[in-house]
């Protein structure tokens, strides 16, 4: 009867969770294969089934038209890519939100023998779809290297690989996972055309949905993302294991094993990028790729990208900012959103957002790790240090009539009609309000300031400081405790009038502008907690460091290196408040516990008096001294953080000063030498071909010799700038001494090193210096070429043997170049 029970429970169970899955539909833009690897293993590992999803995986068909079908809700979700763009600027409501490969693993592959470069399949057939938003790269890597569209033959793409093989095009567009592998286990020697390679970076499959699904199913999208990740980041880990699943459930196009292991591997690579998390999406690489869409023609101007790029944030981790509110939440979120979002943007991998709170909030906010970051008081700050481990990282200055003040103080004010209050004298009669116990400038700067009187404990405390300067105004209270700015901002929103206020024991500093009552202190801090690592707290306080230059120059605040706030922590031990409010033990406890000592103690007091009192008055004299010191170090320290930035600016220049050569600003010879070594280093461990090229500028010294040092630096220069043009980006290019220079070029065949040195001699002998209406020079260049041999032990040895090389083109003639 037992286990009926337990087998009948079972039953209802199933039958429950059944009844509350989810039914949903992903469309493929392709068919089954690795490709789609991810959400075969969320499903099959039962990772959608965990989250309430019941999940259908629709493979590709001649009639599909993905953005159609999730746009009409035929499936919720579709794999499109990076052309997503565009349908998104043509006002199509899709939302992308994930990239499941970084870079595009579309390429041009060909078997033809006399295509090894780019500008090679200039007049030659490409097959490729006849979709020219998923082309563009591949069009624009050819059209960067002077093949432009009317110069090939576009074929339909018939996804046949024999028509490659057999000869009916010389190049055809395929996925670098694919085709190659195919090409290799069939011994079929072949070169690849990656638009990634030629600075084309387009994302690969993008997963995508509508916004409609968005808006009405916010949670199950973010279900379906994270089963989804799940899937992806299990499919990578166990390449072998998903090609397994892969070939025994979802092989509808007969691959072997090996293929689809090959895919895995080939694909993770491009899934990756750096220390980015798989999935990671950027609007930043959209607005490029749309860039480049305009370009080509494919794209007006107008559109707008907003809300398009994972609007749930689902791709990133969160960051939570807690704010005290101490104008309210409103308030808090329209002074820190923007601040928050400037993060978001300039640390993509992560979401940062305000949670404006009260001081209870706070502090329980903080203990149970529920924020990452404060932005506080100094006061609250200090506490936090001692009870939670945390740490400033930085100094708010506000903006004030187009300067910024990195000091504040608390103003104490009444009604300018009052006749109750006119001096300090006067408060002991008054009724007085403030902002809470823990405000530093709301309360606490003012207990300070007025030696902490017996009636201060009457306070009235209102949360906000609107609510202070409201309940004056309004005759609720005689008199108001606020920090410096509250009443001047204010003001200028509309809320009061300055000249219904005035200030109570009101002081002046020098170039504050401010009505207070009190000493200054450092302004609030941004502070870090324990739990945060210290790489996101680094690249915040970089980001901080730098709002200046991102948005408006005259911003309400801006960031600066923390200032010392000892003085806060003078004024906390002053009024013995936490954590300085050790009271444990009283002077009858100290009696009690040590009755002899205090006895023997009573009599030497009063043969210490007087010294006691010669003492006390060398401390006021050396209490004197120490604020002196005090305002001393504060301007030094100052001064030394002006210093340490002129360092860091001058320390860059330097750098670039030690690697660039000062007159072609190119490699110098120690810069040069060193990357070429790494290059070497690299073409050994993974043999691929390196080559040196020596160049040497013919009859160079006719030229200083008969117009002067100046025209021929003008020369070198014009030189540099001829070859560079010539140059990629992956080769070194450097001014080895005089007139003569080095070009490292990595993983080129001795085919494209000629081609690339014909054209750079071509080059030099067709560029002119001309100087007024007269002077016109026209030079020459020898090159020498040597590649790297298995003997080689160090780059020396190929660069002797591009300098024979070198010489013997001179002692040919000149203006020619040699292999050696």
């Amino acid at each position: 009867m037992k286990y009926l029970i337990l087998l009948l429970g079972f039953v209802l169970n199933t039958l429950v969770a059944a009844t509350t899955q989810e039914s949903i539909s992903l469309q493929l833009s392709w068919l089954h294969q690795f490709q789609s690897a991810g959400f075969y293993i969320a499903k099959e590992k039962g990772f959608y089934k965990d989250v309430g999803l019941d999940v259908t995986i629709k493979e590709f068909t001649s009639n599909t038209d993905v953005i159609e079908d999730v746009l009409t809700q035929k499936s919720q979700y579709g794999i499109g890519r990076s052309s997503l763009v565009v349908d998104r600027a043509n006002r199509k409501p899709i939302i992308a939100l994930m990239a499941l490969f970084q870079n595009t693993p579309s390429v041009l592959i060909s078997i033809n023998p006399s295509i090894k470069l780019p500008q090679d399949l200039a007049r030659k057939m490409i097959m490729m779809t006849e979709d020219e938003t998923s082309s563009v790269a591949i069009l624009g890597m050819l059209l960067s290297h002077g093949v432009r569209r009317d110069d090939i033959t576009l074929q339909p793409h018939s996804f046949n690989l024999e028509d490659l093989i057999e000869g009916k095009t010389d190049a055809m567009a395929c996925y670098i996972s694919n085709e190659p592998f195919l090409l290799t286990e069939r011994h079929i020697p072949h070169t690849i055309f990656s638009p990634k390679q030629y600075g084309f970076d387009f994302y690969g499959d993008i997963l995508f949905t509508s916004e409609k699904e968005i808006m009405e199913h916010p949670e199950r999208v973010k279900k379906f993302y994270e089963a989804s990740k799940k899937g992806w980041e299990w499919a990578f880990e166990n390449i072998k294991e998903s090609a397994k699943i892969i070939y025994e459930h979802y092989n509808t196009q007969n691959k072997s094993l090996d293929a689809l292991i090959y895919e895995g591997s080939i694909l993770k690579q491009l899934a990756y990028e750096g220390e980015k998390p798989f999935g990671t999406i950027e609007r930043k690489k959209f607005e490029d790729i749309a860039n480049l869409y305009k370009l080509s023609g494919l794209l007006k101007n107008g559109y707008s990208l907003e809300g398009f790029v994972d609007p749930l944030h689902l791709g990133k981790q969160p960051v939570k900012i807690g704010v005290l509110a101490n104008r309210g939440d409103k308030k808090a979120f329209e002074l820190w959103e923007e601040s928050a979002q400037y993060l978001s943007h300039v640390i993509p991998t992560f979401h940062f957002s305000i949670e404006p709170l009260d001081f209870k909030l706070l502090e329980e906010k903080v203990k149970d790790k529920s924020i990452d970051f404060v932005i506080t008081n100094p006061l609250y700050y200090t506490q936090l240090e001692h009870l939670y481990g945390a740490s400033r990282i930085a100094t708010l200055s506000t903006l004030y009539k187009q300067h910024y003040y990195a000091h504040y103080g608390s103003v104490i004010f009444t009604r300018s009609d009052t006749k109750k209050v006119h001096t300090v004298n006067d408060l002991e009669k008054a009724n007085i309000g403030a902002v809470h116990p823990n405000s530093f400038g709301g309360f606490v700067m003012v207990r300070k300031e007025l030696n902490d009187p017996e009636y201060l404990k009457q306070t009235q405390f209102f949360q906000t400081h609107d609510d202070v300067v409201n309940a004056v105004l309004s005759q609720k209270i005689d008199v108001g405790i606020v920090r410096t700015d509250i009443l001047e901002h204010m003001q200028e929103e509309g809320l009061i009038q300055l000249s219904d206020i005035k200030v109570i024991g009101a002081k002046n500093y020098p170039n504050f502008p401010f009505l207070v009552s009190t000493e200054l202190y450092p302004e609030w801090p941004f502070v870090k907690l324990q739990h945060t690592s210290e790489e996101l707290s680094n690249n915040v306080l970089s980001a901080l460091l730098q709002t200046s230059f991102y948005l408006n120059p005259l911003q309400e605040f801006k960031w600066k290196t923390p200032l010392d706030y000892s003085k806060v922590n003078y004024l906390l031990k002053e009024l013995r408040m936490f954590p300085y409010d050790d009271t444990s033990f009283t002077l009858i406890d100290v009696i009690e516990k040590y009755p002899y000592q205090f006895i023997l103690l009573f009599l030497f007091l009063g043969a210490i008096f007087m010294s006691i009192l010669r003492i006390q008055k060398l401390n006021h004299q050396l209490k004197t001294h120490a604020q002196e010191i005090e305002r001393f170090n504060a301007t030094l320290e100052e001064e030394v953080k002006e210093r340490t930035h002129e360092l860091t600016l001058l320390n860059t220049k330097l750098k670039e000063l030690a690697n660039t050569d000062e007159l072609t600003k190119i490699h110098n010879r120690r810069h040069f030498l060193q990357l070429a070594s790494f290059y070497f280093h690299s073409a050994k461990r993974h043999r691929l071909p390196l080559y040196i090229l020596s160049l040497d500028i013919d009859f160079f010294k006719h030229v200083n010799d008969t117009h002067g040092h100046h025209v021929g630096d003008d020369v070198l220069k014009l030189f540099c700038t001829t070859v560079t043009k010539s140059l990629r980006k992956d080769d070194l290019f450097g001014r080895i001494g005089g007139e003569e220079f080095s070009i490292c070029v990595q993983n080129t065949p001795l085919e494209g090193i000629l081609i690339l040195t014909e054209k750079i001699r071509a080059s030099v002998e067709e560029s002119v210096y001309k100087k007024g209406h007269d002077l016109l020079i026209r030079i020459t260049v020898s090159i020498g070429i040597s590649g790297i041999t298995p003997s080689d032990e160090t780059i020396f040895d190929i660069m002797k043997r591009s300098d024979d090389a070198l010489y013997i083109a001179k002692e040919s003639g000149r203006n020619q170049v040699r292999v050696q």
